[in-house]
């Protein structure tokens, strides 16, 4: 799943590290079964030198211990870099930043000092002593929960020599006085969800929470409100010279004087007196309990705001304003127009293992959905990474979400499709894996593209507000009647994809429902069949009310009716977010 859960009780590390480090630490990790999971883990130790002996060896024992650890090295983009320098030289904030920003679980921070001099019984011999000191914090808690300390002092040749031996036997020491705290403290506190992540980027708890903290004019008692939008729409036109998604883009001329029609809803919570949008009243309504659930907001007063008016072509944002009882007044801000298009897309049908089945359409379902997204049709959407086969390795993967979507600004459109294999950990079922093409059933945890990490990467690295996750991600084998990888009795990955959203304006598809997997055959023009009826949908066929555009919420039912005809009831698509993006121009280069 998207969280960590403990299913068994472990056994005590005092028992289990028991008579291990009379051998080097890698050797000893070697002989380590682990009960349950282990938590994500990213090693800072400041340590001089280019060996970073400390690090290494820390580093070495955690991965083969079965640990998933994170490299820091991974943190490819400039941002991330500088926190990676200002970890390694001491800065817990900064490695506390970036270990969320990865998805760690545990940071391990420590210290390595030493020093050399000339042996004086042999001047030909060099001393080195050493202190490697570390703790591990909990991100969750944001708690220290183990820490050690050892020294150590080795004779070698020269200083390089010594100082390295000298550090991997005070590394070794301290490995065994630390770590077993740190897995009695994960066995036994249940990892904290709510503590760990961030509201996404406009989302519904995100937004009500920043505009209340900014409120002005807040007086003595008073709560001041909070709003949320949860939609904001350009609307098609029939005029001529408004017809397109260029409606909805963000425009430079600012000389015209042609206007589109805006549709702006969203949600108040607190006492609000009045809700304002472009200076106008908008529509206050009430919300049932039910939908307050939906929304993240079960048990608050709050209330429904929406108003339609035209916006200038040359204006791309529009301000929405609500005063409380009391004089307190919050704003924000909302973009009807989309400023860049980027989308990440993903299609692996040839895997390295033996042990995990071709998909035969699984290519061809991506190939497709690229040029749709590269056609006049979409837009064009301004930059699309595309990655097929061979090409789409866990770390290709990786880069895509964590580097190339971090470009997205909060006003941009960011859409991620992936058609492939999902699989649970044979060995821990309860971690779910998109499967890139070098992955190795008998190595999850290392090769696979953790549910975690895209969890990760939406919520922490991806700031853009309007996001559209397609998953065509758990197949059987090719066929209705073929082996599920990973022996899974249910698709688990759907209902791993609808989690990873708190709710807000990003939206979600997935081509089956958790009990259901995911059809491809001849008979459905060389496609799978959730992707067959999507590309059908967006070259015309979801244009459901005839007006020349084709929305998520029209393509999600029209792929949901035809998948559910085509597979006889046995696979239907489904869908999870707010509000309603235009994806398609019916004609236009179709």
């Amino acid at each position: 799943m998207n969280h960590v859960q403990r299913s068994t009780q472990w056994l005590r590390p005092a028992l289990l590290f028991a008579g291990l480090f009379s051998t080097p630490a890698v050797a000893a990790a070697q002989d380590i079964t682990f009960e349950g999971d282990l938590p994500r883990t990213m090693v800072f130790i400041q340590e001089e030198g280019r060996g970073k002996v400390a690090s290494r060896e820390m580093t070495s024992f955690l991965l083969e211990a079965g640990f998933p650890v994170i490299d820091p090295a991974l943190a490819i983009d400039e941002a991330s870099q500088a926190l990676v320098t200002a970890a390694m030289n001491g800065n817990d904030g900064a490695a506390t930043q970036l270990g969320r920003d990865w998805g760690a679980q545990v940071l391990i921070l420590g210290v390595a000092d030493y020093a050399t001099r000339n042996s004086p019984g042999d001047l030909d011999l060099v001393t080195a002593t050493t202190e490697v000191a570390v703790r591990a914090l909990r991100l969750d808690h944001g708690e220290v929960v183990s820490d050690a300390s050892a020294d150590a002092r080795a004779l070698e040749a020269t200083d390089q020599s010594a100082k390295a031996k000298a550090i991997r036997q005070a590394t070794q020491d301290v490995i065994e006085q630390f770590i077993g705290p740190v897995l009695n403290d994960w066995s036994d506190r249940t990892w904290q969800e709510a503590m760990y992540w961030a509201p996404d980027p406009g989302s519904v708890q995100s937004s009500t929470v920043q505009t209340a903290s900014a409120a002005t004019n807040v007086s003595g008692g008073s709560e001041p409100p909070g709003l949320a939008v949860i939609r904001a729409d350009v609307l098609p036109d029939d005029g001529a010279a408004t017809r397109g998604l260029g409606v909805v883009r963000r425009r430079d001329n600012a000389n015209s004087d042609v206007q589109n029609l805006v549709r702006l809803e969203g949600v108040v919570v607190g006492d609000a007196t009045s809700v304002e949008v472009q200076g106008q009243p908008a529509n206050l309504s009430p919300i049932s309990d039910d939908e307050l659930s939906l929304l993240g907001l079960a048990g608050a007063s709050a209330r429904r705001f929406s108003r339609d008016f035209s916006l200038p072509i040359s204006q791309d944002t529009v301000e929405i304003v609500a005063a409380g009882r009391g004089g307190a007044t919050v704003q924000t801000i909302a973009a009807p127009r989309i400023d860049k298009r980027w989308a990440v897309v993903i299609g692996v049908g040839e895997y390295e293992s033996e042990t995990i089945p071709d998909l035969e359409f699984a290519p061809a379902d991506a190939r497709a959905v690229k040029e749709f997204l590269e056609s006049d049709a979409a837009g064009p959407f301004d930059d699309v990474l595309y990655l097929e086969n061979e090409r789409a390795t866990g770390s290709a993967m990786r880069e895509a979400l964590f580097v190339f979507l971090q470009q997205a600004d909060w006003d941009d459109l960011v859409v991620i499709y992936y058609a492939g294999h999902g699989a649970p950990d044979p060995g821990r079922p309860e971690n779910l894996y998109l499967l890139p093409a070098d992955a190795d059933l008998d190595r999850l945890a290392a090769t696979g593209f953790p549910m975690w990490d895209m969890k990760t990467a939406l919520r922490r690295q991806i700031a853009a507000e309007r996001v559209i996750v397609i998953a065509d991600a758990c197949h059987s084998a090719g066929t209705a009647d073929g082996d599920v990888v990973g022996g899974s009795v249910s698709n688990q990955i759907a209902g791993g994809m609808q989690q990873l959203f708190t709710p807000s304006r990003r939206l979600m598809m997935t081509a089956a429902d958790t009990n259901e997997f995911s059809l491809e055959d001849e008979r459905w023009g060389g496609h799978g069949v959730f992707t067959h009826f999507m590309l059908d949908g967006l070259r015309g066929g979801g244009d459901l009310d005839g007006n020349g555009i084709v929305t998520f919420t029209e393509l999600f039912d029209h792929v949901s009716n035809n998948v559910r005809e085509a597979t006889r009831g046995r696979q239907n698509p489904q869908r999870s977010g707010f509000g309603d993006i235009p994806l398609a121009v019916v004609g236009a280069g179709n």
